[in-house]
């Protein structure tokens, strides 16, 4: 069981390290940026608005491989 919970772990770092350079590119090509305008914004430069997305996809691919197989009756 614990040697499953770490391959998971560690498949999800692989995927969001993979993942995150892709995101930050495919945010500036879409324009979903965050460029700060005034003083109240925290960022000093313009930040990518798509990381959720690939907190989302490295979510489902885990769950897709190693979640589902406890929920429905997979080998243990």
């Amino acid at each position: 069981m614990w040697g499953d919970i770490a391959i998971a772990f560690m498949l999800a770092f692989i995927i969001a390290f993979v993942l995150t350079p892709y995101t930050i590119k495919l945010a500036i090509k879409t324009g979903a940026i965050d460029v700060p305008k005034d003083k109240r914004r925290v960022n000093q430069k313009a930040m990518p608005r798509l990381r959720g997305d690939c907190r989302y996809c490295r979510i489902c691919c885990i769950h897709s491989l190693f979640i589902s197989d406890y929920e429905y009756g997979g080998n243990h």
